[in-house]
């Protein structure tokens, strides 16, 4: 038989080939420690033995991590769990409208939402801003009651012509004597589907950016 052609190592073919080293490990586990613990018993000093409180320290500060070890396994399942049973949950949302904390950005030809007021205003201006920052329309609303101010945009300009849908922004603002106030803005989408990336549960809205689930503050 022709050695050299029937192995790319020759000394495959005689039985004389070494083993590939296995790689070694880069992390000690608990059979290493006590490994080394056992090898530190026995090399010591006889004139100067390991006092007992040091042994006893070693095997706390062993069990502390193994413990630390098993409480974050721990608490990456649950987690887990937790996130798998949120999306189970949101998926009863799906086809229903929800208000949202979206910071005003809004992708579409309309859109409804609400504005929070902590004291009363005399008006509060709700413009919408195209994206080269022009205001394309702008809504105004009495402030005088305070609390929450329900709004909606029909997608039209201030000259009554329709635009087209495109990324918008909604800034919203209380005016008082004093001044004026920005106000967060809350906006209502309808859910399209729930996704989840790792242990974060996030809703797919229509127009809205893909939101969390704890954001969301009203179902309809």
């Amino acid at each position: 038989m022709d050695i050299a052609s029937s192995s790319a190592n020759p000394f495959a073919a005689l039985g004389l080939a070494r083993e590939a080293p296995e790689q070694q490990k880069q992390e000690l586990g608990q059979e290493d420690f006590l490994r080394l613990m056992l090898a530190q018993l026995q090399n010591q000093d006889p004139l100067k033995p390991q006092s007992n409180g040091e042994f006893l320290g070693q095997m706390a500060q062993f069990g502390i991590v193994d413990g630390v070890q098993e409480l974050n396994s721990g608490f990456a399942d649950l987690g887990g769990r937790l996130a798998g049973e949120q999306t189970l949950s949101a998926a009863a949302l799906l086809g229903r409208d929800v208000l949202v904390d979206a910071e005003g950005r809004y992708s579409g030809d309309g859109i409804a939402g609400s504005v929070q007021l902590d004291r009363p205003a005399e008006r509060v201006a709700i413009e919408v801003v195209d994206g080269s920052g022009r205001t394309v329309r702008q809504l105004s609303f009495d402030g005088s009651a305070g609390g929450e101010i329900t709004f909606a945009w029909d997608g039209r300009d201030s000259e009554g012509e329709m635009l087209p849908a495109a990324d918008y922004s909604l800034v919203a603002r209380a005016e008082r004597p004093g001044g004026s106030e920005q106000l967060a803005t809350w906006l209502a989408a309808p859910v399209r589907a729930v996704s989840r990336d790792g242990n974060n549960v996030r809703l797919e809205l229509d127009g809205l950016p893909p939101t969390p689930l704890s954001d969301i503050r009203r179902i309809s």
